[in-house]
């Protein structure tokens, strides 16, 4: 296999997918160390349920404990929702080259930034199982690659947690939700998912795992689901979120 891949770099050289600098000799052939250096990890404080960075640090307000105003007007389905980084620069293009085009050797590397920050986030509650958000089968046949599914079942292996990856599905096909609002992405994805088999997440602790949390409703509808078909609590981890 490094025989192999030595010819195959010489005929073509890798490039990193954010700058297209050569990336040949080195130990991730898909993204330079410059461009990993520069991703915008989330840092305290933000809010306690969603995890969304507040502005700045204000005083009187504990990372720990306080929630955002939305969260507070309209509380999620889910408990605690947390990413790794900020969805833009490196991380996008990142994300967006292992959905997109499809590249799926960056599963390792995305999987690694999840599971390197697993240990601070549910270290004291380890969940029973992973669940990965579903695509639909026309979406998947599409996409030929279910990054979610991926996501977890590398980073099931590295924390030593099950991945239930059949146990929710996605039984309706949506629309994208790409440039939906807030309101239009909860109205699309109401209902689109379901349990299989019934039953089955009951009086379990649950987490689950994506590659963006953008407004949420992905999320909040996936564990709707879980808690009415009697989960104990459903968390949610993603690599990057929106803001």
């Amino acid at each position: 296999m490094r025989i192999l891949r030595t010819l195959c770099d010489f005929i073509l050289p890798p490039r990193c997918v954010v700058c297209e600098a050569s990336t040949s000799g080195t130990s991730d052939p898909w993204v330079c160390m410059g461009c990993w250096t520069t991703v915008e990890f989330v840092r305290p404080p933000v809010c306690a349920q969603c995890g969304a960075p507040f502005a700045a640090p204000v005083e009187g307000i504990g990372s720990t404990t306080h929630r955002c105003g939305k969260c507070l007007l309209s509380p999620p389905s889910y408990e605690r929702a947390r990413a790794v980084g900020l969805y833009e620069g490196t991380l996008r293009e990142v994300i967006h080259a292992m959905k997109y085009r499809p590249v799926s050797g960056l599963v390792r590397p995305l999987a690694d930034l999840l599971s390197g920050q697993f240990a601070v986030h549910w270290g004291g509650r380890m969940p029973d199982a992973l669940v990965p958000v579903p695509l639909h089968r026309l979406r998947l046949r599409q996409r030929e690659f279910d990054q979610a599914l991926d996501l977890a079942n590398v980073l099931g292996q590295e924390v030593g947690v099950p991945v239930w990856g059949e146990t929710l599905i996605r039984h309706a096909h949506t629309r994208s939700q790409i440039g939906l609002s807030a309101t239009e992405r909860r109205r699309n994805i109401r209902g689109a998912f379901r349990l299989q088999p019934e039953g089955s997440c009951r009086g379990r602790s649950l987490l689950l795992i994506d590659d963006v949390y953008t407004t949420g409703a992905t999320a909040q509808e996936c564990a709707r689901v879980l808690r009415r078909a009697g989960a104990a609590r459903v968390d949610v981890y993603t690599v990057a979120r929106v803001g």
